[in-house]
């Protein structure tokens, strides 16, 4: 009988292994799961965390996750993150269940450029200059890289940033942004086209504290919705009628928004010497950065200085499962502080099913693995217990004919 027993619990062991794997999910929403895999005993489950706006968060830590089977916590799990950064803003990720790799991509800023082009930005007289060309130059540079032709500039290549022009008005009714571009866009040259072709120039005093109001806020929300930083690129002399209160209001609009401010000075010296200190102040009070009438070089430093790339990650949690196919529905459920409590559900489900982690019906196993593994491991065990069962028989005779 104890020969017999354990013969059994050695069949036993032998039945436990099966591959598994769970398909990818649709959307992102709150918790995506990617894949899982199940080889017993291991499961492992890749996944991302999204916020209400449908981007990947990085940050959470093994702290943030709970997992739970039928009921019962997993204590003893690993977990890792494959994170997409300013240094990598690229990550191809091989999935566990065999499926197609994930990209993983960073978020490139949302950037709002007002761009104070009035006649009265060139001067006039003994101060004449062509600072409106020099103002769009330090824009283009900003945008795109030195080639031909010049590729985009870009910190995040797999989503790269939103950008929207702002042109202060010097009339109620003008627009502010121009009626050729959308609100935001991906594409540098579209931008740069308009500046060249179709720049609506206005000839007298604009109201550059408006328009830079609005491009804050509708810089902020484009970056909201996307999941990205923000900043705003002011390129002005900085004349406008500013009260110590506005002025004050406008910061404090900024910081409350997260939105950095990078000013380049352009106009006059006699501009620049009265009002560029408004400038200064304003971008270094939101964390930016101020130049005066900044150089191609400059121009794209600052660009990859606030240009700040959202970075992305997905996670995988590994663990040993203690489940077999008995006949009973199985359930895995992942939860997720970060910071609010996300709950995903992983049915453990038969073999045969076409969702979540598949368990091996232990019947199944039996007739597969056990003639495959068990019968010759159990001949061999047979062979040797009876072999040793002989000779200690052997011996006992021996020792008894000698008495």
């Amino acid at each position: 009988m104890r020969r017999l027993f354990a013969l059994c619990a050695i069949l036993g062991m032998l039945t436990l292994v099966t591959p598994s794997a769970y398909a990818q999910s649709q959307g992102c929403r709150g918790i995506e799961v990617h894949a899982a895999q199940m080889e017993f005993p291991n499961v492992v489950v890749q996944f991302s965390v999204c916020d209400a706006a449908g981007n990947r968060i990085a940050g959470i830590d093994r702290s943030a996750i709970r997992l739970t089977e039928d009921g019962r916590p997993v204590a003893d799990f690993d977990m890792e993150s494959i994170v997409a950064d300013a240094q990598t803003p690229v990550q191809s990720v091989a999935l566990s269940n065999g499926g197609a790799s994930f990209m993983l991509t960073t978020t490139g800023a949302s950037i709002g450029i007002v761009f104070d082009a009035t006649q009265l930005l060139n001067g006039s007289g003994a101060q004449a200059r062509n600072s409106i060309g020099e103002g769009r130059a330090a824009i283009e540079a900003f945008l795109l890289e030195e080639g031909e032709p010049p590729p985009p500039r870009t910190r995040s290549p797999g989503n790269m940033e939103h950008i929207g022009l702002f042109i202060p008005v010097d009339q109620p009714d003008q627009s502010l942004q121009p009626e050729t571009l959308p609100a935001f866009t991906q594409d540098r040259y579209a931008v740069i086209n308009t500046l060249r072709q179709s720049l609506p120039i206005r000839q007298k005093k604009t109201s550059l504290n408006a328009a830079i109001q609005s491009a804050i806020e509708a810089t902020a929300r484009d970056a909201q919705q996307r999941g990205a930083e923000a900043a705003v690129l002011v390129v002005s002399d900085g004349g406008d009628a500013l009260t110590g209160d506005t002025f004050t209001a406008l910061i404090a609009q900024a910081q409350q928004r997260r939105v950095r401010i990078v000013a380049f000075g352009f106009g006059t010296d006699k501009a620049l010497q009265s009002n560029g200190f408004r400038l200064k102040q304003l971008a270094e009070a939101t964390g930016g950065i101020y130049l005066e009438r900044p150089n191609a070089r400059a121009a794209g430093d600052a660009f990859l200085r606030v240009a700040e790339p959202r970075p992305a990650a997905l996670y995988r949690v590994r663990y040993s499962t203690q489940i077999i196919d008995d006949g009973k529905p199985h359930s895995l459920e992942l939860e997720v502080n970060a910071p609010d409590r996300l709950i995903y559900q992983i049915p453990l489900t038969y073999a045969g099913a076409d969702s979540g982690i598949r368990l091996t019906p232990l019947r199944d196993a039996l007739l597969r693995q056990y003639f495959v593994f068990a019968v010759p491991i159990a001949l061999f065990l047979s062979l040797f217990l009876t072999l040793i069962s002989g000779a200690m028989f052997r011996l006992s005779t021996k020792d008894e004919t000698q008495r």
